[in-house]
């Protein structure tokens, strides 16, 4: 067994494809999925850029679902054989979820730490400088048996009449978490705002037969298709609001029939 741990990382392409790019923190970037093989852990980190739609981060999680499973061959040799665990990492939490800033924080610390490139976008870690990282006990010293110096004791105040009382902060006021919040956001949309939504679901329903749903933070509804992205839209005033991309290479046909079936659907209501 050699004295290196190796390492890979991978852009998921659309289709299914992924593609072993040059190691480096630049290569996240918000349109990409990014898988990392890692032996020095032997974790799998999977990385979606914020503006990846629910189609790609599905298409990339079995791609590093498969190189869990099976590790990525070059030549004769097998890179990430024995992976034990897939962590996935969405930008668009990090920062505001917990568990996923630290995700974030662990993955960067292992992209910035000091490895050797070998041929085929592969890099390789000293095992030993991984294990000394890892401890974070760098200042500890090697002697033996060091003297703590007695503390002086401190006077005792008596006041008998008045008692001492300390000091206390005022509870501070926590707001409720934002999940929370949004949550609570979510469910004062009134019926009539709801038909609205299941009316547009409903026009593309008419032209696509499977489609992908998505709520966002902002109350914007993301929805798309396997082959990507069909539209996002909110509602602003009781009335639809595409974003400027939506539909955006797809037959202007389809979009007009999408329109006039909602026109149709929203006719209802009045």
């Amino acid at each position: 067994m050699t004295a290196h741990d190796f390492a890979i990382m991978f852009n998921c392409k659309e289709g299914g494809v992924i593609e072993p790019i040059e190691w480096s923190p630049d290569q996240l970037q918000p349109d990409r999925s990014i898988i990392v093989l890692d032996e020095s852990s032997m974790n799998l980190y999977l990385w979606h850029g914020k503006s990846q739609g629910l189609v790609a981060r599905r298409t990339a999680h079995r791609q590093a679902d498969s190189l869990k499973g099976h590790g990525y061959s070059i030549d004769q040799s097998i890179i990430g054989r024995d992976i034990k665990e897939i962590k996935e990492i969405d930008q668009r939490k990090v920062g505001r979820v917990p568990h996923e800033t630290e995700l974030n924080e662990e993955f960067q610390e292992l992209l910035h730490r000091k490895h050797k490139k070998l041929e085929n976008n592969i890099i390789t870690f000293d095992r030993s400088v991984t294990k000394v990282s890892s401890t974070k006990s760098k200042a500890k010293p090697k002697t033996g048996l060091i003297s703590k110096p007695t503390p002086k004791p401190q006077p005792i105040e008596k006041s008998e009449s008045k008692p001492k009382v300390s000091k206390l902060e005022p509870p501070k006021v926590i707001p409720i978490s934002s999940p929370q919040s949004e949550a609570q956001t979510k469910l004062k949309m009134d019926l009539k705002t709801r038909a609205k939504v299941a009316f547009v679901l409903i026009s593309l329903l008419d032209s696509f037969d499977d489609i992908w749903v998505s709520r966002k933070v902002d109350q914007q509804f993301s929805v798309e298709m396997m082959d990507g992205p069909i539209c996002t839209f909110s509602i602003v005033e009781g009335r639809i609001k595409f974003t400027k991309n939506s539909f955006s290479g797809i037959s202007p046909d389809i979009k007009i029939s999408v329109q006039k079936k909602f026109v149709e659907l929203n006719n209802l209501l009045k």
